[in-house]
């Protein structure tokens, strides 16, 4: 041990003696580096948010090609602000958006449905008992009092029509279409946003709901996002003025951020991973992290800096190499535990979260590097002029933290803090514990939880679920067999039949359905006089097949693509629901499975398969966010204390590391549930993340314990020296992670954005707390042998760290 130690002395040594060669080399290396982020690509592609191995997924890949993407749907509300739809212009304006949607690449044409779209059949009684199925209004609106007349007739007469394609007070009107997938959704976005300014006016508003548009807005904001997180580093400039009150202590932790971002930014530039917005809020906080990484250490450099007697020159190189030499482990450790935090992310099967893994875990890897740039950087800066009190002792400006801490850490050890503080943790692990049970996977809340509920895409998710019974939530129920097989009648009767099943079960969220069963309905109803008894599909197969084959025969191919293939030997059916909050899709999911427990999944001649669909999709998200969450969370500690145990060399120090992580996680985890966040691909990177940052306050802790302990040679000495001296470098490192992102709450126009900046701020508010009262409170209860190790290694290594050995270079 004492030999590496003393490997890692003259490495440090030979850094510092020349570093005015090798700050410029690394300098031109990172600079040539950078030059890749003019490569980065930051798209928001749908698909990389779902996870790819999901049955549902590829459930969903094979019939997406059949039917489309039902997954990628948008609705666009057309709404009368004064009387009905049914004028002249008004449904121009359908029409018109109707004509424009099925003319855009990005969308399938097929899958553009309206009142005005050719597919949209009305079945019509001709004289002489003729029976024609014909466009509900295409190719033209109509021309008098008279077609108005019966266009009304035709859509409020028809149960698919009535409250689906227009409300059922006659005021609004839907237009459906599904966006292809792996497109650039910023320029849908714009699209669309483009058809509700033209068409929007004082008679009429147009309000467009749906995920590809929910990411569309996310998208809009990313300017917003750049002046939050400028804000933020206003903020942290602001707090490293306040901590230092010098050019050391404020261009340094810079500079080393700029550093690390080059290489980061260029990382993602040079491996081509397409840097989502999405993924912002935690590039801000791997720069956040390189910030006050540096800032522990520069502190750390200052202090030695101060302690030290001779020249200016003289301070400035030993000042350097005690800190490298001193900070290198605990550096290293702290930011293996950080990069590992997001390498986990990597076991999710969600291409989104493994480009995150691969991209932020390099990106932290790279502050491991301040642990050899900060001692240089801060040695070739101008030093401050040391004031003197009239003791010649160094004036403190900050002095009063000292003496708070020390209060700090001396209640927390004495006979009756250590009672407080062993209760407080105990009610925290137990109230933790419980609502940690209550904890929802997936969004809790109606709309999108990305944005606040004032937003527009949420006051547009309202209004079209309180006006129409049709929605962007749609839940498919496929059919595969052999060819003609659809004629079967048991295929389209299951599907009524789950159809009235979900009506039944879940009253409260179904709104409609759309299957070839609603044409085959109205078709058989005319068909028999309009006698409402016959408003069914035929029971026997040679009816049914008849009945089918005239609407073959009748309706064009784009039509029914919709419902079935050209082989007849796939079809589905299509559920529509009010949300996909948590419960809900819980219920939906439950309810679909109760159906198939009294019917049967196969027939003779083919099978039924769940799920497709948007609700389908999120059903596999928040199905593959509960198996990882449990298994990341696990695996975030487990790697931490792998980590910590090597570092230390020692498993009681890995025990002691990772076991309070614990107390951090269920107090966040109590906020998500009190506050109704659930875990998602957006939260729970922070939480899995947020556990490897927070251990570092520990890390910096322990490794000064190591130090003093020598010196102190009694245990409530050696953790209120710890204190004193770490201590402040653990408040500033915290203060300059907290502070700013604590500011996102109350700044931030995405409610995500403002909720992990509390969130965060939140967890690593517990662990530094928890640094300076629980960790000194265990160090002097288990007096760890790893700590008293460090006796043999100080003094073995006293003669290498003497000032002359490295002044002269022997």
């Amino acid at each position: 041990m004492a030999v590496k130690q003393e490997k890692l002395d003259r490495f440090s040594w030979t850094v510092v003696r020349y570093r005015f060669i090798i700050l410029p080399l690394l300098l031109i290396c990172v600079g040539a580096f950078a030059l890749g982020a003019l490569k980065i690509k930051n798209e928001v592609i749908l698909q990389d948010l779902f996870p790819y191995d999901h049955p549902y997924l590829k459930l969903h890949a094979r019939f997406s090609e059949v039917f489309g993407g039902g997954g990628f749907g948008v609705v666009i509300a057309v709404k009368s602000k004064a009387g009905d739809i049914f004028n002249a212009k008004t449904l121009g304006k359908i029409k018109a958006i109707t004509d424009e949607l099925v003319l855009w690449d990005e969308v399938y044409r097929v899958l553009t449905v309206s009142m005005a779209s050719n597919s949209v059949k009305v079945v019509k009684t001709l004289a002489k008992g003729e029976i024609v199925i014909d466009s509900l209004m295409f190719p033209e609106i109509p021309q008098d009092d008279t077609e108005m007349q019966l266009l009304k007739k035709h859509i409020f007469s028809n149960p698919s029509y009535n409250g689906s394609l227009v409300s059922g007070d006659g005021t609004a009107a839907l237009v459906f279409t599904q966006i292809k997938e792996n497109v650039a959704f910023e320029h849908v976005f714009t699209r669309l946003r483009s058809l509700d300014k033209r068409f929007s006016d004082k008679q009429t508003s147009i309000h467009v709901v749906g995920y590809p548009m929910l990411l569309g807005w996310i998208y809009s904001h990313k300017v917003q996002m750049y002046w939050v997180f400028a804000i933020s580093v206003g903020f942290m400039i602001a707090i490293l003025f306040a901590i230092f009150r010098n050019l050391v202590g404020m261009v340094t932790p810079i500079a080393m951020a700029l550093i690390c971002t080059c290489l980061g930014l260029g990382f993602i530039g040079w491996t081509g991973i397409n840097f989502s917005p999405l993924l912002y809020v935690l590039a801000f906080l791997v720069g956040a992290r390189m910030l006050s990484n540096s800032v522990q250490i520069t502190h750390r450099y200052l202090h030695e800096y101060a302690i030290l007697g001779g020249t200016v020159e003289h301070r400035r190189t030993q000042a350097a190499y005690e800190t490298m030499r001193v900070m290198l482990v605990p550096n290293g450790a702290a930011v293996a535990t950080d990069a590992a935090g997001f390498l986990i992310l990597g076991l999710a099967k969600i291409v989104l979260m493994q480009q995150l893994a691969i991209m932020m875990g390099f990106w932290m890897s790279t502050i491991a590097l301040s642990g050899v740039f900060v001692p240089i950087i801060c040695s070739c800066l101008p030093m401050p002029k040391v004031q003197l009190d009239e003791k010649g002792n160094e004036v403190d400006p900050l002095g009063f933290l000292d003496h708070f801490l020390m209060a700090v850490a001396r209640f927390s050890i004495s006979p009756r803090g250590r009672y407080y503080i062993i209760l407080v943790t105990v009610v925290v692990l137990l109230f933790g514990g419980w609502q940690t049970t209550n904890l929802k996977v997936g969004d809790p809340t109606p709309g999108s939880p990305i944005l606040w509920p004032d937003h527009p895409y949420n006051i547009d998710q309202v209004l079209v679920n309180s006006t129409f019974d049709a929605s962007s939530e749609n839940f498919m129920l496929f059919y595969e067999g052999e060819p003609t097989s659809v004629y079967d009648p048991i295929v389209l009767k299951t599907f009524e039949a789950f159809d009235r099943h979900m009506l039944d079960r879940l009253p409260d969220i179904y709104k409609s359905s759309s299957s070839i069963i609603n044409i085959g309905k109205i078709l058989n109803l005319t068909l028999h006089d309009g006698d409402q008894v016959w408003h069914q599909m035929p029971l026997n197969e040679r009816e049914l097949t008849g009945l089918l084959g005239y609407i073959r025969n009748n309706v064009d191919r784009g039509t029914l693509g919709r419902f079935m293939d050209s082989t007849l030997e796939r079809a589905q059916i299509t559920i529509y629901f009010a949300d996909h909050t948590s419960d809900n899709l819980l219920r939906i999911r439950q309810a679909a499975k109760d159906f198939f427990n009294t019917h049967s999944l196969k027939t003779e001649r083919g099978q039924f398969m769940l799920a497709g669909g948007a609700v389908g999709l999120e059903m596999a998200v928040n199905e593959e966010m509960r198996r990882s969450h449990v298994l990341m969370d696990s695996m975030v500690l487990v790697v931490i204390f792998i980590m910590c145990t090597i570092a230390f060399r020692s498993v009681v120090a890995g025990f002691m590391l990772a076991i309070p992580l614990i107390l951090s996680n269920l107090i966040a985890f109590s906020y998500m549930s009190i506050a109704d966040i659930g875990l998602s691909t957006n939260t729970l990177p922070c939480s899995a993340v947020g556990v490897g940052v927070g251990v570092d306050f520990a890390i910096y802790l322990y490794s000064r314990c190591i130090e003093e302990y020598p010196h102190c040679q009694d245990w409530q000495e050696t953790v209120l020296t710890a204190v004193r001296t770490a201590g402040k470098g653990i408040v500033f490192t915290g203060m300059t992670l907290i502070l700013p992102i604590l500011t996102w709450y109350f700044i931030s126009a995405l409610k995500f954005q403002a909720q992990m900046g509390f969130f965060l701020a939140m967890l690593l508010f517990t662990n530094m707390v928890a640094a300076l009262t629980l960790h000194p409170l265990m160090v002097l209860l288990f007096k760890p042998k790893f700590m008293q190790v460090g006796v043999v290694v100080s003094e073995n290594m006293a003669p290498v760290t003497g000032s002359q050995d490295i002044v002269s270079g022997d």
